[in-house]
């Protein structure tokens, strides 16, 4: 199986760069803009993987399993949906609050190379062997 590297490195430094800005500048549309890239990724209409192509970021694909990568991705999704909804309400400071926790996440994997959705999901396969011998 085999993993774009790149395409997981311009996510990460989409979201670095683009949260902080949301909440430093109450852009809630640049959140909503964020969670719907996130999300296309599991789609086949996947918009993240367009907008780096446009871009004209070369893929780098490398022999990895891509599923604790979709897996963490999957997670932040959710927190920026999360994110989203709780902007969409008015209450900025849980909104946002969860936005800057996605790009911290991000911020880390992309600086020191530790993706803690990675590190989840590979906890919860253990954990799943440990209990069910699969």
């Amino acid at each position: 199986m085999k993993t774009d590297r790149n395409q997981l490195r311009f996510n990460q430094a989409l979201l670095v760069l683009g949260l902080p800005l949301a909440a430093l500048l109450d852009l809630p549309f640049l959140v909503y803009v964020l969670f719907a890239l996130m999300v296309s990724q599991h789609t086949p209409w996947d918009l993240m993987a367009l907008l780096k192509q446009a871009l004209g970021i070369p893929a780098r694909l490398v022999e990895e399993d891509p599923r604790p990568h979709r897996f963490a991705r999957t997670l932040g999704a959710l927190f920026l949906g999360l994110a989203s909804f709780f902007l969409l309400l008015g209450l900025k400071g849980v909104g946002y609050a969860l936005a800057l926790l996605v790009a911290l996440l991000a911020f880390v994997n992309l600086a020191f190379g530790f993706c803690l959705g990675c590190f989840l999901y590979l906890h919860l396969r253990y954990a799943r062997a440990l209990f069910t011998g699969k």
